[in-house]
C-alpha cells in the first residue's frame, strides 16, 4: 500500500465542537464585561489554540489577564465540552474504512493536549488512534510542522506515506511545511473551499463518504 498513516485535525474535522467552545468562551468574556459572540462567528476565531482565542475575544488585555481568562475558560470547558459536541456525519464510516485499510490513525490539534486527549477518549475510542497530540509544552503549535514530525517518528512513517485531513488554512499549511503532498481539505468544518485551496489543499471533499468514493484514486 502506498500510504501507511493518516493525520487528522480534531475540531472542525472529526468533531463538531463549535457550540461548546462558544458557550465556554462567552461565559469567560462575560466575566470581563463583554457581550456574547454569535456561535457562527467562532468558525473564524478558533484554530490557533486557546491562548490565541482569548487574545482575539478579549483584545487589549495583557498576558497576565489573558492567562486568567484562559483559566476561567478551561475550568468551564472541562464541564461543557461534551454537552453538544458530536462526530460529524459519516466520520464513523471514514475512520472504520481507513482502519480496515490498515492505515495508522493519529490526531494533531491546536486544542490543549489535555482536552484533545479527553475528546479523543470520549468520542473516538471505537477506533485505534496510535498518536493523539494537542498543544504540548515546548512544542510549537500548528502551522509549525514539529508536531507532524513527532507523529512521523512515533508511527515510523514518512511524509510521502501520510495523508493529512483538516478544515482550515492552518492545517493545509502545516501539511505543506511537513512535506505532506496529500492534504485533504474537509468542507464540513469551520472554513470554506476557497481558503483551503488557496492554502494548498490537494483535494477538497464535501463529506467523508466522498473521500471514500474517490479513495481508489488516492490510496
Amino acid at each position: 500500500m502506498r500510504f501507511k498513516a493518516v493525520i487528522f485535525d480534531l475540531d472542525g474535522t472529526l468533531l463538531d465542537t463549535l457550540e461548546d467552545i462558544a458557550i465556554s468562551v462567552n461565559y469567560t468574556i462575560a466575566q470581563f464585561g463583554k457581550e456574547p459572540i454569535a456561535v457562527k462567528e467562532y468558525r473564524y476565531l478558533v484554530g490557533e489554540g486557546a491562548f490565541s482565542l482569548m487574545q482575539k475575544v478579549l483584545p487589549g488585555l495583557d498576558d497576565e489577564e489573558i492567562k486568567k481568562a484562559l483559566d476561567i475558560f478551561e475550568k468551564h470547558y472541562q464541564k461543557q465540552y461534551s454537552k453538544n459536541t458530536k462526530l460529524y456525519e459519516g466520520i464513523d464510516k471514514l475512520l472504520t474504512f481507513l482502519q480496515v485499510k490498515g492505515l495508522k490513525l493519529s490526531i494533531l490539534s491546536n486544542k490543549p493536549d489535555s482536552f484533545t486527549k479527553l475528546c479523543a477518549y470520549k468520542y473516538l475510542k471505537r477506533w485505534k488512534f496510535d498518536v493523539v497530540f494537542g498543544i504540548r509544552e515546548g512544542v510549537p503549535k500548528k502551522p509549525d510542522p514539529k508536531g507532524v514530525f513527532d507523529i512521523f517518528d512515533a508511527l515510523d512513517v514518512k511524509a510521502e506515506e501520510s495523508l493529512y485531513f483538516g478544515d482550515t488554512s492552518i492545517d493545509m499549511i502545516t501539511a505543506k511545511r511537513a512535506g505532506i503532498e496529500n492534504s485533504i481539505g474537509v468542507l464540513w468544518g469551520f472554513r470554506d473551499k476557497k481558503e483551503l485551496i488557496e492554502s494548498g489543499a490537494k483535494y477538497t471533499v464535501e463529506s467523508p463518504e466522498e473521500f471514500i468514493k474517490i479513495s481508489k484514486d488516492i490510496l
